[in-house]
């Protein structure tokens, strides 16, 4: 072998292996330069930059559900911090708006719920009564209405179905004529859809039962007071409940004694009854039958006894 062949031969040796410890020394570079940047980017995405803090307002909150005419003390409210964009206006930010360093219960009166408020609600100053618990009916009242009360039972009251926030119509019942020898009582609905305040001296619409109640309280205007109180000192006033969600009036008219006299014969199976159908029996045939014989020009009567002639009784049976 020629020596410029071996010098060849192990210079191309020499390069070879030159070149895999230089590759081996850039890999393991870049294997360490990669892991040195993971846990800086690891801890870039811990610790995230930080946002601008949102401002936060203090708020008084329902601790619990509270019903109209609830008594509020301090154990059912809390104060919660809340957004500061997301609060209502009219918010409380601390139980001292609400119980006065003053405040006594026995002196000033109990703090009175004036509309349901739900747990976690923000409590409002217009459903929180004022100190002695005063205006708690009339905080209700719709501006230019009044509250009246008339008289009920267990029958003209729906059985005691109505209740706070249910709407009624007024039926009143009277007799125009009272000295007349003959009663004609008349019905008119003199109001529609009449918005009931309490009952007794409930103002509470969650009850659970029905209850039998001697008064209901209605909102109506000053005019339709007046009226009730009229139709109390006249005649008997009645309650008809309405559907719920149905508001609009309707078309009604009196209905006297005499048109419900009429209204109860007219078309009544009762008053009309079927009239009987009378069957007269047919008369039985003679047992003996005339019978005409022709012969040429001569005409004979022949009498002939009929066979297998029913009874009577059979043809009663067989309706004739």
């Amino acid at each position: 072998m020629r020596t410029n062949t071996l010098v060849t031969l192990g210079a191309s040796a020499a390069f070879g292996v030159m070149a895999i410890v230089l590759a081996r020394g850039w890999i393991k570079g870049a294997v360490e330069d990669e892991f040195r940047q993971v846990p800086s980017a690891r801890a870039e995405q811990t610790n995230p930059p930080q946002q601008p803090a949102i401002p936060m307002s203090s708020v008084v909150v329902a601790n619990a559900d509270l019903v109209f005419g609830d008594q509020i003390t301090p154990d059912v409210l809390r104060v919660v911090e809340m957004p500061k964009g997301t609060t209502p206006v009219e918010a409380l930010s601390d139980l001292s708006d609400i119980f006065t360093p003053d405040y006594d219960v026995l002196e000033n009166g109990a703090m009175i719920a004036l509309a349901d408020i739900k747990m976690n609600e923000v409590i409002l100053p217009h459903r929180v009564s004022g100190l002695g618990g005063r205006g708690s009916l009339s905080a209700r009242i719709r501006p230019g209405y009044r509250a009246a009360s008339i008289r009920v039972d267990d029958v003209t009251g729906v059985a005691g179905f109505v209740v706070p926030g249910d709407l009624v119509d007024i039926q009143y019942i009277s007799e125009p004529n009272p000295d007349a020898k003959i009663e004609n009582f008349r019905s008119d609905i003199i109001l529609q859809s009449i918005r009931v305040l309490g009952v007794d001296q409930a103002q509470n619409r969650g009850q659970e039962a029905p209850n039998i109640a001697r008064t209901v309280t209605l909102e109506v205007s000053h005019m339709d007071a007046q009226a009730l109180a009229v139709a109390q000192s006249r005649g008997r006033l009645s309650l008809v409940l309405r559907a719920v969600g149905e508001a609009l009036p309707s078309t009604t008219r009196s209905l006297n004694s005499r048109e419900l006299d009429a209204r109860a014969n007219s078309g009544s199976a009762a008053k009309k009854p079927k009239r009987p159908v009378k069957v007269t029996p047919k008369p039985a045939p003679p047992p003996v039958a005339n019978i005409k014989v022709i012969r040429g020009e001569e005409t004979q009567s022949v009498s002939v006894k009929r066979e297998n002639q029913p009874t009577v009784t059979e043809l009663n049976l067989a309706g004739g």
